[in-house]
């Protein structure tokens, strides 16, 4: 459950790159190239994680907005990069109810916070 994931990271910010260099080459002809880095999400994919006592309390602390983000959220966020109301290339949107403003918790934080649910600390 707790892994480094400096892979996954990498290849994220290599492909914010490659949005901003689709749009610098391709905005002369009216494309726009955006991405969407979304926190954590509430889907099918992430059911199993969270039901891991403490995990989901731990990634919610860390939330401005309180609150993990749903597939609805997202679904907004590229609508709106897809609408002619968007002036905007090149750019990565972060929608993740303002975790970014601080920071992903560390393995440390979730294994502290898992241990506190089970009863063990």
């Amino acid at each position: 459950m707790l892994n480094d994931h400096a892979a996954y990271m990498g290849t994220k910010a290599g492909t914010d790159h490659v949005v901003r260099c689709v749009a610098h080459e391709f905005g002369k002809e009216g494309i726009r190239a955006n991405s969407i880095s979304p926190g954590l999400t509430e889907s099918p994919m992430t059911e199993q994680a969270m039901s891991v006592p403490g995990l989901h309390e731990a990634f919610v602390a860390g939330y401005p907005l309180g609150r993990i983000g749903t597939s609805d959220d997202i679904a907004a966020a590229a609508v709106w990069l897809a609408s002619d109301e968007c002036f905007m290339s090149g750019e990565n949107l972060q929608v993740n109810g303002g975790l970014t403003l601080r920071r992903n918790p560390t393995n440390d934080d979730i294994a502290a916070s898992v241990a506190k649910a089970s009863g063990a600390a």
